[in-house]
């Protein structure tokens, strides 16, 4: 009988980091959660930034509960994380600069320089990305002209989950589920665009190797694996961006399916075979980007549970006694029909704090009263990001001519009934509930498919749909 294989994955969120230890006997397998600790970003000198040391030395906490529970025996880490932002490393292996997340306000003024250089359209046809100020790319434009130095002093452009993975094994890549996602990857090429990098003077070979999802990156580090307790384990960049994870772990076919990744950020979109660079996705600003197996993840950003989720940090230092879970059965029988907030407008929503205010002068541009009832607020919060989900998917089939007739819905969000109950009224799809843990069983899955040597997205599937997600009790 094979010796059940011990593997671990860690999933840094925006709210949590968590640490995840996957069993796997060759057929079925079972994930459980060992390891969940806080993630906040900070105000720092007037941009919003992470604690990266912070968040490592939860990550090495999480690998010694780990070491203890397998006695030291595991076969493999994973690592992944949102995407879209970066980290510059120089020559020792050091951060240069601080870790600025894609919710700076600096974002905003990078990308509307970009467009004085290089014309929103033509970028769009090189990377088939959506253009969003919180791409990479713009990101590093205003860190350039912030802090000149710090590119010169740079030995890698790194993504944040490669980062990590860096630090475990001491290899620099650029994984394809997250590279694109930095707008600087030429779509067609799958390769650093040399157009974009010579019109921004980004010079090439700061850039990693990009890598497919499953590539083993070689062993831990040897003092990290004595400072934690584990040894001779391999490390993997799985699909390391959170949705591609999420999506690989959707145990349906693809051909009349289209999903939502939802949580933070609502991803709708759905799964092609190739890059699809068209004027209408340019229109709609429609994203290509890397699935496992080599598919494309055909798919809007939309702002998601962010909303609700700010707002609820509000009410919380009002003292207002308010909960997600509350809120959602509260709303259960909200209908279609009623005031909507325009949720694509990323500008005005981005931003940390005053969530309610912010909601509420939207209600009064769109002719709408005001509400301060935390449950009144929440079902025009689900009930336009309804609406939106149905635009969106309606532009999905417009591009693409595919067929869709199902509606997948994995993460944290799946568990909101009614936000799914009014995706299905908006849509007219029928809604499938897929698991809500979905990124850390796509992460074991692609580890599990990598030590077998089997990366196709039917492969991943397979192993992904015989992984149950156990509940602490």
């Amino acid at each position: 009988m094979r010796t059940s294989q011990n593997l671990v994955a860690v999933d840094l969120g925006n709210s949590s980091g968590r640490v995840v230890l996957g069993q796997w006997n060759g057929s079925t397998g079972a994930l459980r959660e060992i390891y969940r600790f806080p993630n906040e970003a900070k105000e720092e000198d007037g941009h919003v930034v992470w604690d990266i040391e912070r968040i490592w030395q939860e990550v090495l906490k999480g690998l010694r509960i780990a070491a203890v529970e397998t006695g030291g025996r595991a076969e493999s880490v994973g690592l992944d994380s949102w995407g879209a932002e970066y980290l510059l490393v120089d020559n020792a292996g050091n951060l240069i600069g601080p870790a600025y997340t894609l919710r700076d306000p600096r974002q905003v003024r990078g990308m509307e320089r970009a467009f004085t250089i290089l014309p929103r359209k033509r970028i769009y046809e090189i990377t088939g990305i959506q253009v969003m100020p919180v791409n990479a790319l713009y990101g590093l434009l205003a860190h350039r002209q912030e802090s000149p130095g710090d590119w010169e002093k740079t030995r890698f452009w790194l993504g944040t989950p490669e980062y990590f993975l860096f630090r475990m094994a001491g290899v620099a890549v650029a994984e394809y589920t997250n590279a694109p996602n930095s707008q600087l990857v030429d779509a067609d090429s799958k390769s650093w665009s040399r157009e974009i990098c010579d019109a921004f003077d980004l010079t090439l070979d700061r850039f990693p190797p990009i890598v497919p999802p499953g590539t083993i990156l070689g062993s831990l580090r040897a003092a990290i694996g004595r400072e934690v307790g584990l040894s001779n384990v391999k490390v993997i960049a799985p699909a390391c961006h959170d949705t591609a994870a999420a999506v690989a772990a959707i145990p349906h076919p693809h051909d009349d399916l289209a999903f939502i990744s939802s949580g933070t950020w609502s991803l709708v979109g759905t799964v092609l075979r190739s890059p699809l660079i068209s004027e209408p996705g340019y229109a709609f600003n429609i994203s290509n980007e890397g699935g496992v197996g080599g598919t494309i993840r055909f798919l809007r950003n939309v702002i998601g549970l962010w909303l609700l989720q700010e707002a609820l940090r509000e009410w919380k230092e009002q003292r207002w006694d308010a909960s997600p879970a509350g809120l959602a059965a509260e709303c259960m029988d909200t209908a279609m029909e009623g005031p909507w907030i325009e949720v694509s407008d990323e500008k005005t929503f981005l931003a940390p704090g005053n969530m309610p205010a912010r909601i509420n002068a939207q209600l009064r541009a769109q002719g709408f009263a005001e509400e301060t009832r935390p449950a009144a607020l929440s079902a025009i919060i689900f009930r336009s990001l309804a609406r939106r989900y149905a635009e969106v998917i309606d532009a999905l089939r417009a591009c693409s001519g595919k067929q869709i007739r199902r509606l997948c819905i994995v993460g944290g969000g799946v568990k909101n009934q009614a936000l799914n109950r009014l995706t299905g009224l908006a849509t007219g799809l029928e809604i499938i509930q897929g698991p809500s843990e979905a990124t850390l069983i796509g992460n074991v899955a692609v580890q599990i498919s990598a030590l077998e040597n089997s990366r196709s997205l039917e492969q991943i599937q397979a192993i992904a749909s015989r992984l149950t997600f156990l509940e602490n009790a």
